[in-house]
């Protein structure tokens, strides 16, 4: 059985676009949620093919805004990445890698199926202590501002769904269900 609230969290590669709009709009909701990264740094793309920008974690948003401004404020304001950091630094100061967290959460949700491996095999490596179940689900979105927005709202509806009627049992084919919008999901069930 979840706990009410369901407790979540959102997780992305950098814990900068994906993880804090979702992050947002659940939280608008009333949900319990948290956003991670799961890389080693924060990378963020540059003015060239080969050019990303690299931030530790305890990099504030902040900084990495201020950052950008001073490379090339014009390019930054144009690709969207001062509008992402300015969202995302209203939500929290930094970024914050999910390995560091010892937190229990009911369901975690990635959009990306190289984060879900992350994460499944990070819970896995952990020794197993309460044996409380967390549900992992993926679900595919591009990492595009429209594309992110929608995919945030579809996850805000099935965590809605989650929590009204104790999906736990039938969460299967609840996202069998909501493959029908054309996105493709992945879930396991791992333990604490």
């Amino acid at each position: 059985m979840f706990s009410s609230p369901v407790r979540l969290p959102v997780v992305c590669m950098n814990n900068i676009n994906w993880s804090t709009e979702v992050n947002r709009i659940l939280r608008k909701k009333g949900f319990n949620v948290q956003s991670f990264g799961t890389g080693s740094h924060v990378n963020l793309a540059g003015p060239g093919p080969n050019l990303s920008l690299v931030y530790d974690f305890a990099t504030s948003y902040q900084q990495m805004y201020d950052d950008l401004v001073r490379k090339d404020r014009d390019y930054y304001m144009q690709n969207g990445m001062l509008h992402i950091l300015g969202r995302s630094q209203r939500i929290k100061s930094q970024p914050e890698r999910f390995q560091e967290c010892r937190d229990a959460f009911d369901v975690m949700v990635t959009y990306e199926e190289t984060v879900y491996d992350r994460v499944v095999e990070e819970l896995c490596s952990r020794e197993q202590e309460t044996f409380q179940p967390v549900h992992m689900i993926n679900m595919d979105i591009k990492d595009t501002l429209k594309d992110v927005i929608l995919g945030a709202f579809l996850i805000c509806e099935l965590c809605q769904l989650i929590q009204a009627d104790d999906m736990e049992d039938s969460l299967d084919e609840l996202l069998l269900e909501l493959e029908k919008t054309g996105k493709s999901f992945l879930h396991v069930v791992c333990f604490y």
